[in-house]
């Protein structure tokens, strides 16, 4: 039996990219998608580009990206002696802390004509490729456990679908509540699941260009 490990390549039709940001164009992509959508895809509110964020030392920004045009992306800032960004974080941390590499998923930005319409090498749509981007760079980093912040009942459910679960002591009733997803629970579903959308989550992908962490969590 010959276990040789391959990667089969697939040719691009269109100009579809999932990839982390790397170039100053990039950061002029990020914050032109800022300005066409507060709050964000959470319901969380966006902070202007004048406001100085002292998180972005420890921040990753992944971008999808349709025929020249940015459509989505997400910050991953990891875990780092600040802590993370959450409003609920010096209630939170020691809990969180217990997890062995920890992101914070934030400001998840997706143009809604591109949210979920299907393309060829995004067939669940921008959001579809933002969330397998997201995955793979958990994965080549090591990450346990995502968090996120969410005051938005519908990303709230969607986000429970996927296998998010509220984080104890988070309020479920509050304006902002925080939840975890483990990077495995994702994983495993794409094994055991007969949802084909787990399988596209871990299905090896041209278009899918992810780098490292720009710091690595404590």
């Amino acid at each position: 039996m010959d276990f040789t490990f391959t990667e089969a390549r697939r040719d691009p039709d269109r100009d579809c990219f999932v990839y982390t940001a790397h170039s100053d164009l990039d950061r002029l992509g990020i914050e032109s998608l800022r300005r066409r959508a507060d709050p964000d895809a959470l319901g969380r509110p966006l902070a202007g580009p004048d406001e100085p964020d002292p998180f972005e030392p420890h921040t990753t920004h992944m971008l999808v990206m349709v025929e020249g045009e940015l459509v989505a992306g997400a910050e991953l800032v990891a875990y780092s002696p600040l802590g993370l960004p959450l409003v609920e974080w010096p209630r939170l941390g020691g809990l969180l802390r217990r997890c062995s590499r920890l992101v914070q998923v934030r400001r998840a930005v997706v143009l809604p004509e591109f949210a979920d319409r299907p393309l060829p090498e995004l067939p669940y749509g921008a959001l579809g490729g933002l969330l397998k981007g997201c995955l793979q760079w958990a994965v080549s980093n090591d990450v346990s456990d995502v968090v996120l912040e969410v005051s938005d009942a519908g990303a709230e459910k969607r986000l429970g679908e996927l296998g998010c679960v509220l984080v104890e002591g988070s309020r479920p009733d509050a304006a902002v509540s925080t939840h975890r997803l483990a990077v495995s629970e994702v994983v495993a579903r794409g094994f055991r699941s007969g949802n084909p959308f787990y399988g596209y989550l871990l299905a090896y992908d041209e278009s899918v260009l992810v780098g490292g962490l720009t710091s690595a969590p404590a």
